[in-house]
């Protein structure tokens, strides 16, 4: 009995080493090639512009489609286990749809790529902007995008953001 309890002992830890041999060689992550991160910084670009100038047909154009996950998560609204996370129609109405008009800028962007997958962390600062051009208080957060490479094109395939304060 006892050389049974020593074998499944030296499995146990062969085993644990094994997983600690395969967690610390993950995939590369960063493997763009400089032609996928300009796209995705273009992607970027135009998601500031199209938010900035009012051009839902151009935003809508980033996404892969609008039931995507798209939704502010803050820590008093944190959604339950089976929320339903697409709200992007919530973000439409309330950037396209009212007479408010907003400018968004990104800073402190990080892209990890790998193939036709990509993520996008970033925090960004929203100012709402009055008649004359000018912006009034700035309200900062963060967000993380999920894309996926379509054919030649990223395409933004979730969108969940905080905001801070």
């Amino acid at each position: 009995m006892k050389p049974i309890r020593v074998y499944l002992s030296m499995l146990a830890i062969s085993l644990i080493g094994a997983n600690l041999t395969v967690a610390s060689s993950p995939l590369p992550v960063s493997s763009s090639d400089n032609a996928d991160r300009q796209a995705i910084e273009a992607l970027l670009g135009n998601y500031t512009r199209c938010l900035t100038e009012r051009d839902e047909a151009g935003f809508r154009a980033l996404l892969l489609d609008e039931e995507i996950p798209f939704t502010s998560v803050q820590e008093s609204t944190a959604p339950e286990k089976s929320a339903d996370l697409r709200h992007y129609e919530n973000f439409r109405q309330a950037v396209f749809g009212g007479s408010q008009r907003y400018r968004q800028t990104f800073y402190n962007v990080r892209i990890d790529q790998h193939g036709p997958l990509a993520q996008v962390s970033l925090n960004f600062l929203t100012e709402p902007v009055t008649r004359d051009g000018k912006s009034s208080k700035s309200l900062p957060g963060w967000k993380v995008l999920q894309l996926l490479k379509i054919g030649d094109r990223w395409k933004i395939a979730s969108e969940l953001y905080t905001f801070e304060g």
